[in-house]
């Protein structure tokens, strides 16, 4: 009797712990499922913002072609001075008109370097989301970009290298590694901080074993 009562103890505490395991953990599936909806929400948002600034700069760059336009045509068909003016008008006109196209292209080029940055925010994002879907995303590294391996963990297979956000290392860039002339494998950023990088090595490009001192480049 006495060995059922602690059978049947057993069973209740037992079952206490798997309950309790299962409320943890759609807890977490819960918070994860928030977490990807919201990377989703922000990435259309940035989306949207990136239509609607090149758009505005697309409307800009048309008004400044069409001022430039003015301008040549003018210089162009006009015989002197006189007919210059009488075609675009005093020469304090022809100023303001200077002046507005000058506006003009400033605007475009700040329309431009927002656009740079929404384009740089949209990566991030969809890097982000990935993480939560479990898809791969392309991100291009500058051409440029290349660093020295300082660290090798072989057991686990990843790298430390002495390149990272402030030189353009970017997570999900994927850089190959060589040793003078030859292609020692491929390595794909998994964190980046301010002056340097960890990755990881990818199996399939492995030629050989990667070690302190090889060279990363950006590859095709």
């Amino acid at each position: 009797m006495a060995s059922t009562q602690n059978t049947l103890s057993d069973t209740k505490r037992d079952l206490g712990k798997a309950e309790k395991a299962q409320e943890l953990a759609e807890t977490a599936r819960d918070a994860a499922q928030g977490q990807a909806e919201d990377a989703k929400a922000r990435l259309s948002k940035a989306v949207s913002d990136l239509v609607q600034q090149r758009d505005r700069a697309n409307e800009h760059e048309d008004n400044a072609n069409k001022l430039q336009a003015e301008l040549v045509d003018a210089r162009k068909f006009s015989e002197s001075w006189r007919l210059f003016q009488q075609a675009n008008g005093t020469q304090t006109e022809i100023r303001q008109k200077l002046a507005a196209f000058a506006d003009v292209n400033t605007q475009r080029a700040n329309f431009l370097s927002e656009n740079t940055i929404l384009l740089s925010q949209i990566e991030k994002l969809g890097v982000e989301l990935s993480r939560y879907t479990g898809t791969s995303v392309k991100v291009s590294l500058p051409q440029n970009l290349h660093g020295t391996v300082t660290a090798v963990d072989t057991q686990f297979d990843f790298v430390v290298l002495d390149i990272g956000e402030s030189q353009g290392a970017r997570e999900h860039g994927e850089l190959l590694v060589s040793r003078g002339e030859k292609l020692i494998g491929k390595l794909r950023i998994l964190d980046v901080k301010m002056d340097h990088s960890i990755a990881n090595i990818l199996p399939d490009w492995k030629q050989d074993e990667i070690q302190t001192g090889d060279i990363v480049i950006v590859g095709n």
